[in-house]
């Protein structure tokens, strides 16, 4: 069985014909995403290989990723096909499952939804997603990012919910549109943080409190 080092090696190497820029960002990411594994009791070899996996078809152009994803057999929506970048993530979780072996299940949800996130999401997968969010560049970009990572230290989840209320707000303030599956998902993540509030239930009005 190959082990998981040399699994991160294997994908790592893959970047050597990729754009300077690109390998650059991916290894903040993984400098973010292991620091969050340390913190999260994460293994930190599956937290980078899935750092590792989540890009490497970022980089393609659009008609490439349209056709790629075809060729798997991948899910491809209208909103996909007006922004085919977004599926680069599930293009790299299909390619290294089929084509390098990499069987974790967990690591390649990761990869795969590290875009747009999913309504379940396993804590690596969390881990991801943010991690390519609030790398040290984006943070400069945009100073909120910089209190979603603070707040990630301590609370992955809301970390999460916080950061698709930003995006919700830059995709109105800029007039984009919002991915039905992004949207799913924080409607799934409102659910969850609220439920999490463990409030006791709401009482059934009695009869002397219902209007005459």
């Amino acid at each position: 069985m190959t082990s998981i080092r040399s699994q991160v090696e294997t994908v790592r190497a893959l970047y050597d014909h990729l754009p300077a820029g690109l390998l650059r960002h991916v290894q903040r990411v993984v400098d973010e995403a292991r620091d969050l594994a340390r913190r999260w009791d994460l293994d930190p070899d599956r937290v980078e290989l899935a750092a590792w996996g989540h890009d490497l078809y970022r980089a393609h152009p659009p008609a490439e990723q349209l056709r790629l994803a075809a060729e798997a057999g991948l899910p491809i929506t209208e909103a996909d096909r007006l922004e085919p970048v977004l599926l680069h993530g599930p293009i790299a979780a299909h390619v290294l499952r089929h084509r390098f072996g990499i069987t974790d299940d967990e690591a390649l949800a990761a990869i795969r939804d590290h875009t747009l996130g999913a309504p379940e999401m396993p804590l690596i997968a969390k881990v991801i997603l943010l991690a390519d969010k609030f790398e040290p560049r984006k943070r400069r970009r945009d100073p909120v990012l910089r209190h979603v990572r603070r707040l990630a230290r301590r609370d992955l989840d809301t970390a999460l919910l916080c950061w698709a209320d930003w995006k919700w707000v830059e995709e109105r303030t800029r007039g984009w549109a919002s991915h039905p599956a992004h949207w799913q998902a924080r409607l799934r993540w409102v659910e969850e943080h609220h439920r999490a509030l463990a409030l006791p239930p709401i009482e059934p009005l009695q009869p002397e409190d219902r209007p005459a």
